[in-house]
């Protein structure tokens, strides 16, 4: 049982990119809420299903060209899981 309720259960997540996406957008990462965040910077929050699920938005940023700044999991409690990215800069 504890297993079934564990695969019903979404996890949040919050996933910084740079530059600010249009929100029409929302629909193609499983509806996860889109916000423009005051440093030029777009956040995408929400719940996903698995890790499967998770792995494919990141594939979508990565496919649309998009920086990615950080990945962060939030947690029952509350509290959150930081997964920073630095970026590259492809600058000359």
């Amino acid at each position: 049982m504890a297993d079934e309720q564990k695969k019903n259960t979404s996890e949040i997540y919050e996933i910084k990119i740079q530059g600010h996406l249009d929100t029409k957008w929302s629909e193609w990462f499983y509806g996860m809420t889109i916000t423009h965040e005051r440093d030029g910077a777009t956040t995408l929050y929400g719940p996903l299903p698995d890790q499967t699920v998770l792995h494919s938005v990141l594939d979508r940023i990565r496919d649309m060209n998009l920086p990615l700044i950080s990945v962060n999991q939030i947690v029952s409690d509350g509290q959150t899981i930081n997964y920073e990215f630095k970026g590259v800069s492809h600058e000359e």
